[in-house]
């Protein structure tokens, strides 16, 4: 039987959390910045596809798995990306085209969650982010007007390793002690994500983990 309380809204959540926690972790997508469909669906309709479609080639596992543990950059993955549309029937200067205006866009930051995140560094709180990413992301949070922040992001492409693994929070957890310059107690960290499996792992590492669902961001998308 479905409960009639909605979720509690997980920046309340967290808010809530403060008072005991040292650190915050944000993963990125999804919870600090958003995409637009509009510019997927856009780009792949001038090379004949569909979003559905061009996805499955971009982040096929080949080639996703592998930027995001940093065994191939994120120029490569582009050219990946180019030979894989290449390979599906695209013209090769339309499969550049297409792949150079798709990856031109590098997100908008979801409103809500960056105030929060500027409350609590207010409130003395250290706030990390935590991306399954690239070796682009420190110019991807300059771009979108988040460059504060990429000194403080946790990249599995640095790490060698990608959540849901334990090995990246671990890595993760080394990462925020070093830059703090002390020990922190996994228990003393709150990590909020989109992706459940991802939550989870966070939780069996010991960290106090959200579930990030049901924040809108104004002015973006979502159909």
């Amino acid at each position: 039987m479905q409960s009639d309380h909605p979720a509690p809204d997980p920046l309340t959540t967290l808010r809530g959390m403060a008072a005991d926690a040292e650190v915050f972790v944000f993963d990125l997508d999804g919870v600090v910045r958003d995409f637009d469909l509009a510019t997927t669906r856009e780009v792949t309709a001038r090379i004949g596809l569909t979003s559905e479609e061009f996805f499955t080639i971009a982040f096929h596992e080949s080639r996703l798995g592998a930027v995001i543990v940093g065994d191939i950059t994120f120029a490569q993955w582009r050219s990946s990306i180019c030979e894989g549309l290449v390979e599906h029937g695209i013209d090769a200067e339309d499969a550049t085209r297409a792949v150079d205006a798709w990856l031109a866009d590098r997100g908008t930051p979801i409103r809500p969650t960056v105030a929060l995140i500027e409350e609590l560094q207010g409130a003395g709180k250290r706030v990390f982010l935590f991306t399954n990413g690239t070796d682009n992301i420190p110019a991807e949070l300059h771009q979108i007007g988040l460059g504060h922040l990429a000194g403080v992001a946790l990249n599995s492409a640095d790490f060698g390793v990608a959540k849901p693994d334990p090995g990246a929070y671990a890595a993760a957890h080394a990462a925020v002690e070093r830059h703090l310059e002390r020990p922190v107690t996994r228990s003393a960290v709150v990590f909020t994500d989109d992706r459940l499996p991802n939550v989870e792992a966070a939780e069996r590492f010991g960290w106090r983990a959200v579930h990030f669902r049901g924040v809108l961001n104004p002015g973006l998308r979502s159909s």
